[in-house]
């Protein structure tokens, strides 16, 4: 395998395509428990017609820890198939996105690749491979895969995509930093009272420089839009209308800005020049030991506490229920498709790239490779392969999982194709107030004028 890094950072930030699982669709029974071996796979259909050679590349950013997985899971897809070499591309998600449309724009994009952002322009374009014939043909084998999230990745009723893991934006507590200043971890069923009061006495018991929690802006985590999404459905409110508006307040927004300055401006969250200092996993303040909580996508748990000097653990995200601020009387997260795979509809090699995301989905083999480095696997009977084998953090983030799936409202409207820039100009609001570039009433004026010119 030539392998080539595109980056030499890590990754800084997880993808999350909102795609609800209603209750009962995974059950911890179900990932739990062991599962019988699966059959082989079919040879490659381009190898098996005589072709003595096929060249293909592969795109993905992450972890260290997830690359090394990955590549070894490239070994073996390719020592099974010989005449087959996948050059690989992986680094950071930092420039991600910007090579991959710079490739597509040339015309030598990847033939498998993960997409950071504009899947649907890329769907619209014709970039990216219709999947459905080839999961009825069986050619990829989807019959173990959760059915109400692959429903939720359609669009335009048809799939483009395929899970390669299943998370949910969550967050990750210093287990170790809890312990040792005295403060009870939250469980599962925290509130925003609770994180705030949990963040308040942390930061009170540490020495100067230690931080309660991470900003909510930090930009190796979930990035703020996300996490003001969970409080919005909290509310029972979507962050956008079917139409592809804004569905929300300035005055809930304004709430939404005004509890993470106070935090701030307590001394709670870091400041400004701090959060700034995040470009990956490696820099962000629950691994260099600055900041006891963090918020960002469970498929990174066993990539993040690779990095961490000390023992985390997952937990969900915190609700409104019961809560003063930004009060709610649902609970707001979701499960998310994490980390989807796409095949290139340019690419030559069709048929072995199907051939690679159905061993990916389906190969035992592969799965004790990869366990959960991109969250619970969509299929059922290698989720429960690998639980016997997967880590601490990695149990928590089933448990997490489990009750997210048990208490999340199930309405979902997906985001529009400016999605990614509403959620880029959010970052933009946190920081400018972070930072005291603006007021909170300024800064949220400011935010519907762009939201409204970048949707029309």
């Amino acid at each position: 395998m030539n392998g080539t890094a595109m980056s030499a950072g890590v990754s800084a930030s997880e993808e999350i395509i909102v795609s609800h699982i209603p209750p009962g669709a995974l059950s911890r029974r179900t990932l739990l428990m062991g599962a019988t071996a699966l059959a082989g796979l079919p040879l490659l259909s381009s190898l098996a017609r005589g072709q003595d050679k096929i060249d293909m590349r592969i795109a993905w950013w992450g972890s260290d820890d997830r690359h090394q997985k990955t590549l070894k899971i490239i070994d073996l897809f390719e020592a099974e198939h010989p005449g087959l070499t996948m050059e690989s591309q992986y680094g950071g998600l930092i420039g991600y996105q910007d090579k991959l449309s710079t490739e597509f724009a040339g015309g030598n994009a990847p033939d498998i690749m993960q997409v950071s952002d504009s899947r649907e322009s890329l769907i619209k374009s014709g970039r990216l491979l219709e999947l459905d014939d080839y999961i009825k043909s069986g050619e990829l084998n989807l019959s173990d895969a959760n059915t109400s999230v692959l429903e939720t990745l359609k669009v335009d009723g048809k799939l483009y995509s395929i899970p390669w893991g299943l998370a949910s934006g969550c967050y990750f507590i210093d287990t170790k930093v809890f312990a040792d200043s005295r403060v009870e971890e939250p469980g599962l069923d925290w509130n925003w009272d609770g994180f705030a009061e949990k963040a308040k006495a942390i930061a009170a018991a540490t020495p100067d420089g230690v931080y309660g929690a991470a900003d909510i802006w930090a930009p190796a985590g979930t990035r703020s839009f996300y996490p003001f999404e969970f409080f919005l459905r909290g509310r029972g409110k979507t962050a956008y209308t079917p139409e592809g508006k804004l569905n929300f307040t300035a005055d809930e927004l304004t709430e939404w800005f005004t509890f993470w300055d106070e935090l701030r401006k307590a001394g709670v969250v870091p400041p400004a020049e701090i959060t700034a200092l995040e470009t990956g996993f490696e820099t962000s303040p629950i691994v260099t030991g600055r900041a006891a909580m963090y918020p960002i996508n469970s498929s990174i748990a066993s990539s993040l506490q690779a990095l961490a000097p000390n023992p985390l653990k997952v937990l969900s995200f915190p609700s409104g229920v019961g809560s003063t601020a930004l009060s709610g009387d649902k609970y707001g997260a979701f499960i998310n498709s994490s980390m989807q795979v796409y095949v290139n509809a340019a690419s030559e090699h069709k048929d072995v790239a199907i051939q690679f995301l159905n061993f990916v989905t389906n190969s035992p083999d592969a799965a004790k490779i990869h366990l959960m480095a991109r969250g619970v696997p969509l299929s059922s009977k290698i989720a429960a392969l690998v639980s016997p084998d997967v880590s601490p953090i990695e149990r928590s983030m089933v448990d997490m999982i489990q009750y997210v799936q048990e208490h999340a409202v199930p309405e979902v409207v997906s985001w529009p194709v400016q999605g990614g820039q509403i959620q880029d100009l959010m970052q933009r609001s946190h920081q400018e107030i972070a930072f005291g570039q603006s007021d909170i009433a300024g800064t949220v004026s400011k935010f519907f004028d762009e939201a409204e010119f970048i949707l029309e």
